[in-house]
Order: structure tokens, then C-alpha cells, then sequence
């Protein structure tokens, strides 16, 4: 017997049930692509049940990297029809980034949650098991603080120091609570970020940990911003390296510099899995290409983040996070 699917069942319940309230009698759209881990599609589509509502698993292409926004028309038009959207593509992010998607959300039409580019670990071990109540009541503090601020200065031991204007918007809560249409999640899930400025963005991010697609650099990659966009890979890990002066080079505007996040979430596991350590406490990301999710015009096709370990953080003048200390939430 797997025991895993155990496992999957109990964390897709309580996801649904409770961190999503899915009610009788609501549609429930699941995305999947062929690598996607069926025992986790299965646990959700069996929660639904479950709860009284119908679902809908939907297979879409696999879409790799360079197309990880672009949905078939046909699951777009199904979105319009669903109450709560899961978004379990494995070989992509499609389903969280999708500019149709964010549409929806911003008209509170629908709520989501994504399960994108994550295994079974992701789903029942980690950062799943966090107390998700106390996650989110973090979220709203620190969405609090950052309310209103404009400039966010971000330097790490490894050599990153940057600066950005931060847009308007209210800061993203993803801390693992859905409720409300309009609400939006991930799983497992903890950190609150916002997007900057279109241009704004001056200096040099040093990335030290996992980079959605390409892994954990064996050396940090070194990537100089100017304007808001990556004017030079200077060098790391040549691998890495190679593949994102490759992106940069044929994929429009993924040089953009698209989002900024901090991680909340304390049992999030340190394995060198980016959807994992980008919501570690302790973490910050950086995300290059689309930012439609974050008030951005909607210019490019993917959405990659970068972790950076042990981030010293000010808003303003305001010390947010010191070594990867959330001073700002009374961490000494």
C-alpha cells in the first residue's frame, strides 16, 4: 500500500475544508499537466466531494519555462465557470501567473490556490504542516507594516544590494488562507510580497539560493540590474549562467524585474526545492519576467523566482529584517 496517498488525503482535506471553506454545491477546477502527481490531484478532487462540491480536473500541455503564463483557451473559459481554482501543473507554473486567472481574482469571481511546480513533499511534509492560522496572522502583520511604504533597500551577506520604488498596491498575502472569492493562496504557502515600479529597480542581486527551474547554484549567480531590468549575468554558477542569458536573450521582457517577497513560514524545509525555501521564514525572493500579478503591465511569458538567504530588509528607513530576523515581527 502507498502510504503516501494516506497522507495526501488528510492534507487535501484540511486544505479544502478548512484553509479553502469550499461549500456544497461550489465548483472546483483543478489544472493539471501529464508530470503532475495524481495521488494529489486525486486527494483534492476526493476532498471536494467531500465538502459537497463538484470537480473538474482539466489536463493541460506541458508548457515548460518560456510559456509558463499561456493557458489553453478552453481552461480559461472553464475558470469563468468555477468557484475555487487549484492549480497543480507540475512541469509549470501556468496556473498561478495566467493574466486570465489574476483577472478573475482581482473581480472576485473566483479563489485559488496553487500547487504549481511542487511534489509530494510539498503537498504533506514541511511547510504543509505549519500552523497556518498563526502564518496568516503574521501575513496581516507584516502587510501592516509595509502598507504604504515606497522604497525597499535589500542587501544579503552573499552581495546583493538593491533598491526599488515599490508600487501602491496592498501588499499580497500568500499565507495559506483562501476563504473569499477573491482570496489566493499556495500550498504550502507563507510570505507576503508586492511588486516594484516598472524601472526603479538599481543594483546588484546575488542569488544564494534555489531558482525556480534551474535549481540550487553550485556558485551564486550575480545578475546586475539597471532600470528594472538585468543588464548583466556577471557570473556564478555556469550552468545557470548560460540558461538565463539564453532566457533573457529570447524571451521578451523576462530581464524585468517583477516581484520582491519575504518568506513567514517556520517549518518550511531547507531541501533546495524554490517553491519550498521561498516561503521559508528567513528567506527573501526576487522574481524576474511577468508582473502582471502585481500591478505590472502583463509583457512576458514566464515568471521565475530567485531565494536569497539571510536578507537585511528596510522599508524606508524602517529595519523590516535583519540576517533573516523578522525584527519587524519582535524576531531578536
Amino acid at each position: 500500500m502507498d502510504n503516501r496517498i494516506i497522507e495526501c488525503v488528510e492534507r487535501a482535506d484540511y486544505l479544502l475544508s478548512n484553509l479553502m471553506a469550499v461549500k456544497p454545491g461550489e465548483e472546483v477546477l483543478i489544472a493539471i499537466d501529464p508530470q503532475t502527481d495524481m495521488r494529489m490531484a486525486n486527494a483534492i478532487a476526493a476532498a471536494a466531494l467531500k465538502c459537497g462540491a463538484e470537480y473538474n480536473i482539466s489536463m493541460m500541455p506541458i508548457r515548460g519555462k518560456d510559456k509558463a503564463t499561456i493557458f489553453p483557451k478552453t481552461l480559461e473559459k472553464a475558470m469563468e465557470a468555477c468557484d475555487v481554482f487549484v492549480g497543480m501543473t507540475t512541469a509549470s507554473g501556468a496556473a498561478i501567473y495566467n493574466n486570465r486567472l489574476k483577472e478573475l481574482i482581482n473581480e472576485k469571481r473566483l479563489r485559488e490556490v496553487s500547487i504549481c511546480l511542487r511534489n509530494i513533499d510539498n503537498f504533506t511534509r514541511g511547510g504543509a504542516l505549519a500552523d497556518y492560522e498563526q502564518v496568516y496572522a503574521d501575513g496581516l502583520r507584516l502587510q501592516e507594516i509595509w502598507r504604504g511604504h515606497k522604497i525597499a533597500r535589500v542587501t544579503t551577506p552573499a552581495g546583493t544590494n538593491i533598491t526599488m520604488e515599490m508600487n501602491q498596491m496592498e501588499p499580497i498575502i500568500e499565507c495559506g488562507i483562501a476563504r473569499n472569492p477573491g482570496d489566493a493562496m499556495a500550498w504550502s504557502d507563507g510570505e507576503v510580497s508586492l511588486g516594484p515600479v516598472i524601472g526603479t529597480t538599481e543594483g546588484t542581486i546575488v542569488v544564494d539560493g534555489p531558482i525556480c527551474y534551474y535549481g540550487c547554484p553550485t556558485i551564486p549567480v550575480e545578475l546586475r540590474v539597471e532600470k528594472g531590468r538585468i543588464v548583466e549575468v556577471v557570473g556564478g554558477d555556469p550552468k545557470i549562467c548560460k540558461e538565463i542569458r539564453r532566457q533573457i536573450k529570447e524571451i521578451k521582457d523576462s530581464d524585468n524585474i517583477a516581484e520582491i517577497g519575504l518568506g513567514l513560514n517556520p517549518a518550511c524545509m531547507f531541501n533546495g526545492d524554490f517553491e519550498e525555501e521561498k516561503k521559508a521564514r528567513g528567506t527573501l525572493h526576487f522574481a524576474m519576467g511577468n508582473g502582471f500579478y502585481y500591478g505590472q503591465p502583463p509583457r512576458s511569458t514566464v515568471h521565475i523566482d530567485m531565494v536569497l538567504y539571510n536578507p537585511t530588509v528596510y522599508f524606508d528607513d524602517v529595519l523590516i529584517e535583519k540576517d533573516g530576523r523578522l525584527i519587524c515581527l519582535g524576531e531578536e
